[in-house]
């Protein structure tokens, strides 16, 4: 007992007909295709998954926000990369890169 099915670009299939299946496409194809546009539109979009935003840089921060903030241009002025032994708050940037000696001993 088979079911035959002829599908659009002329291929027969053969198939049980306890088979079961969708016709069409998905809904909604593309839709990430498109650009937000407005800062408002991408804000709601990262409202809604839960993400901070905007993210704001730590260069762009005072000295008094960020370790990597202040200063006349914007530049961390001190390594990136951090010992993984720093305490909480200078832990910003690389932490215990592999390639730059701060990786603590292997």
């Amino acid at each position: 007992d088979v079911a035959v099915v002829q599908l659009p670009s002329g291929e027969v299939k053969r198939l049980d007909p306890q088979c079961r299946a969708t016709i069409g496409v998905v809904a909604g194809g593309g839709r990430t295709e498109k650009p937000f546009v407005k800062a408002g539109n991408k804000y709601h979009k990262m409202k809604a998954r839960g993400t901070k935003y905007p993210r704001v840089r730590g260069v762009a921060m005072n000295a008094v926000d960020h370790p990597f903030g202040g200063g006349g241009r914007q530049h961390p002025g001190q390594p990136k990369s951090v010992s993984r032994d720093a305490p909480p708050g200078r832990k910003v940037g690389d932490i215990a890169s592999k390639r730059t000696g701060r990786g603590g001993n292997k």
